[in-house]
């Protein structure tokens, strides 16, 4: 065979190539489809569309079982009946006013806490702390020394002359009797549901059901411990508050003045004078130290003819929704207030309150430091027990906080005691003026000027 040279080669692959080198062919036709696969996993879920459009409603069902109405069946055992829930237990009803009550609150601060036993227990406290304190005070069942009480028992009056005692004059304070291991101010407290209690009975309340325990018709009357004498314990009759008067029963100052304040008087603790929250005293115009031949008047606040249940008036409106009972929570309406201010925004009306603020602030610096009161030699008010109040303390508006330095062995001449008796009485129980503006601001002008100091503004 002959070879071909390297070049006529190269020539020939040249020409293989070129001749295998054309047009792409057309597409032949579609197959058949294949076989149908297996069943996937599921995947995630969609999120949730747009609701649709509401339906027609159907037709009115068949009356349902009731305890009464088009019904005419029977609640079936075990069945909640939500009439039962008024007007106590509802969210706005007079459970839930209460818990956010002072009454309440102390309740809670106080429970299991270490000052249970001086709430109750074998002392006075438990006079008014204790949930039946009040009940057993009205019914007699009350501890004392000697043979003869209280002789306003069923008025509510703390405070008797100890039989006991013949060589000098001592008025002490009932003890209570209970047993209760907490201090709670409860529904019980107030109310007498012993007969007709809805719990016990599974009866709906009906108006006049839960009757206030306490002496509230429209000739009935409280007592407030101020005795007409000194020696004689006879308390003072306050104005006919009707439902006013339960509050009286324990919102008053514990302490007869008539007694308590004399000449060379001790003050030996820092409990010295009246107990906290004596509105009663203010309000009334009857319970402070009153000076001399001096006369004392009242507010239109204190008139049982413009407001027949007194501290009820403005403390407990009616609540149209809750079938016109009471506000359980005890705050103060402004709503009420309107009705003779109407312009008012809060309870400082016509600035009362910032000039019983202003005026109790000298009364305060006098007591404290003698300013301009000659009949002081030392500080008598303090809140660490030991030292007189400090400028910050001075400055500031908790007058409620103060409280007496004790004197030691020094006496207190009984205008200047006084005037002591009634900063306190002012500073807790007043509201700043707002339960009696014109007695409030005699007591304060009338105390000032009996110490020395110079009373700011003038004597109503």
């Amino acid at each position: 065979m002959k070879l071909l040279s390297g070049g006529a080669l190269i020539v020939m692959l040249g020409l293989v190539a070129f001749a295998c080198s054309g047009e792409d062919g057309k597409d032949g036709a579609e197959g058949p489809p294949g076989a149908k696969g297996e069943k996937g996993d599921t995947g995630p879920k969609g999120a949730q569309g747009e609701p649709g459009p509401q339906g027609d409603q159907g037709p009115q069902g068949e009356p349902g079982i009731g305890a009464g109405g088009d019904g005419g069946g029977t609640v079936p055992e075990g069945t909640l009946n939500a009439s039962c829930l008024k007007p106590c237990h509802t969210f706005s009803g007079i459970v839930e006013q209460w818990k956010t009550s002072r009454h309440y609150s102390t309740y809670i601060a106080n429970l299991g806490g270490e000052e249970v036993d001086t709430w109750t227990g074998a002392k006075a406290c438990g006079n008014c702390h204790a949930a039946d304190g009040p009940q057993l005070r009205l019914e007699g069942d009350v501890t004392f020394s000697g043979t003869t009480g209280p002789v306003h028992l069923d008025h509510g009056q703390l405070n008797y002359r100890d039989s006991t005692v013949t060589t000098s004059v001592s008025v002490k304070e009932i003890v209570y009797a209970g047993h209760a291991t907490v201090a709670v101010v409860g529904c019980n407290t107030c109310h007498d549901a012993d007969n007709n209690d809805p719990h016990l009975t599974g009866d709906n309340y009906v108006p006049g059901a839960f009757p206030l325990r306490y002496p509230v018709g429209a000739n009935d009357y409280a007592i407030i411990e101020k005795s007409s004498a000194p020696g004689v314990s006879d308390g003072t009759q306050s104005g006919k508050y009707r439902k006013g008067n339960a509050c009286i029963w324990c919102h008053k100052s514990r302490k007869d003045a008539t007694n308590y304040v004399i000449d060379n008087t001790g003050v030996t603790s820092t409990t010295w004078g009246p107990h906290e929250g004596p509105h009663a005293d203010i309000y009334t115009a009857l319970g402070g130290y009153h000076f001399g031949s001096n006369t004392y008047g009242s507010s239109t606040h204190a008139d049982p003819a413009k407001f027949p249940n007194g501290c009820v008036s403005c403390h407990m409106p009616p609540v149209a929704a809750n079938g016109n009972i009471g506000d359980h929570s005890f705050y103060p309406q402004l709503t009420v207030c309107q009705g003779c201010h109407s312009d008012a925004e809060n309870f400082n009306v016509n600035n009362g309150q910032s000039d019983v603020s202003e005026r109790l602030q000298a009364l305060r610096v006098a007591l404290n430091n003698g300013s301009g009161a000659t009949n002081i030699t030392g500080p008598l008010l303090t809140r660490n027990g030991t030292t007189g109040l400090t400028a910050e303390e001075l400055k500031d508006q908790n007058f409620a906080l103060d409280e007496s330095l004790p004197q030691g062995s020094l006496k207190l001449s009984k205008d200047v005691a006084g005037a002591l008796y009634n900063y306190f009485l002012v500073a807790r129980g007043s509201a700043l003026g707002v339960h009696n503006p014109k007695y409030t601001k005699q007591l304060i002008y009338d105390s000032l000027k009996a110490i020395g100091g110079t009373p700011t503004g003038s004597r109503p």
